[in-house]
């Protein structure tokens, strides 16, 4: 009986001991392993991402969402056409990169134009670019920050208080080429220049700048040109009428090259070889040729790309973007071209 009472209590010390230590095993205190079953979390949802609006309530990224629209005189003549060329093909690449809209508006007027604004602040239009006719835009242009749509200003100005303008500098324009004819001419002789009231700020800003150069050439004498528009067959007429009028004139100002294009042919039917130099304004390619091939006169002319349009629209896009920060005025400074470089400047396939 010891036996067997000695052997019972054996074997139920050995019973504890075992289930110690599986016990110690299963709390992971042990040196063995126990494979365990994990636990399945409670699903979430985590929130999606929000973009914060600005003040105006617009989303800081709008590009998906928005629609640019470009608002542009017709294409009463060839740099505006290339205007609408480069917009247009800026749009094109816009919307393949998934911007939400984009159109442009031509007009053939101020008033015109000032009607377009009006519509598109009905509209709520969320951004505009506006290539004015001229000043007389400012009291449409002001509804259109006043209904607090970013606006976007390029070439003419607007005195309104638009997020940014983008333009060639026409003072540049003005003062490096009145600079250059009045170096050819060697101070002194008579300058013939044309003014194009009708497309305010442009004829104010490259003809201020050429009259102060004048101004510091007491022995050059100025003699006026007026046309309502920027074309070749009105500054056909004045050329040939102020020809008939001043029996000598040693140089012809201009502030495009499509003006420059008329008086030339003027010159040519009037057959006049006293003019030495005119200057032209823009980078018209029909121009060019003939700064390359003209002999006699010496042409010229400075830059003011219509490509930059596609940088005005740009601008735009930075803004959906969520870009706030703009310059006031961006100013791309023009290259001038003669019978030296003009070469690199010849585009055959450019639309104007």
């Amino acid at each position: 009986m010891k036996k067997s009472f000695i052997s019972v209590v054996a074997l139920i010390l050995i019973g504890l001991l075992v289930a110690g230590c599986a016990g110690n095993n299963a709390s992971g205190s042990g040196s063995g392993t126990t494979p365990t079953t994990p636990s399945t979390p409670n699903p979430t949802t985590a929130p999606a991402p929000t973009v914060q609006p600005d003040d105006a309530g617009q989303p800081s990224d709008a590009f998906a969402t928005s629609e640019i629209v470009v608002v542009v005189p017709a294409a009463a003549q060839g740099w505006i056409a290339a205007v609408h060329f480069f917009a247009e093909r800026r749009g094109q690449e816009l919307l393949a990169e998934g911007i939400g809209g984009f159109r442009i508006l031509a007009s053939q007027n101020v008033a015109e134009q000032a009607g377009q604004l009006d519509e598109l602040i009905s509209q709520n239009a969320d951004v505009i670019v506006l290539f004015p006719h001229s000043d007389e835009l400012d009291f449409a242009a002001q509804a259109v920050i006043d209904a607090n749509i970013p606006l976007f200003v390029f070439n003419r100005n607007v005195n309104v208080d638009f997020n940014s303008r983008l333009l060639g500098s026409n003072d540049l324009i003005g003062r490096e080429s009145a600079n250059t004819i009045a170096d050819i001419i060697g101070g002194e002789g008579v300058v013939a220049y044309i003014s194009v009231p009708a497309v305010g700020s442009t004829n104010v800003d490259r003809l201020t700048p050429f009259h102060e150069v004048m101004a510091g050439f007491p022995n050059i004498e100025l003699v006026t040109m007026t046309t309502t528009a920027i074309s070749m067959e009105e500054a056909l007429t004045v050329t040939t009428d102020m020809l008939t009028a001043n029996p000598r004139i040693d140089a012809i100002f201009t502030i495009d090259d499509q003006l420059s294009m008329g008086a030339l042919q003027a010159i040519r039917e009037a057959r006049r070889t006293d003019i030495r130099a005119m200057n032209g304004a823009g980078g018209m390619q029909a121009y060019f040729d003939e700064i390359a091939t003209e002999q006699d006169i010496y042409l010229f002319t400075a830059t003011f790309s219509p490509t930059m349009i596609a940088d005005t629209i740009d601008l735009a896009v930075a803004y959906l973007r969520g870009q706030r920060d703009f310059p006031q005025i961006t100013i791309i400074p023009p290259e001038i071209v003669t019978r030296d470089n003009v070469a690199n400047f010849i585009v055959p396939d450019s639309p104007w």
